[in-house]
């Protein structure tokens, strides 16, 4: 696919340099082409096998835990109404 651009200008004000771009091709994604350790949030430094995400306040990241901590020592989970 050839792309040409044709530029007439009779006065002086014509400009010096032009450009034309090209849409890139679009590229069909997988979900395996996304990470969850790849995320800012997301500290998944020490994962390891049966570990579990919990969220971290101090700097706002969801990290990788395998023993959950709590700072009242009472540890609740609601995973819903099924």
């Amino acid at each position: 696919m050839a792309i040409t651009a044709k530029i007439n200008s009779n006065n002086s004000n014509r400009p010096q340099r032009v450009s034309v771009t090209v849409p890139a091709q679009q590229t069909a994604l997988n979900n395996s082409d996304f990470l969850l350790r790849s995320l800012g949030d997301v500290d998944a430094n020490n994962a390891q096998d049966g570990a579990l995400l919990q969220y971290r306040a101090s700097d706002r990241k969801f990290v990788v835990r395998n023993e959950l901590d709590t700072d009242q020592g009472i540890l609740k989970l609601n995973a819903g109404a099924f």
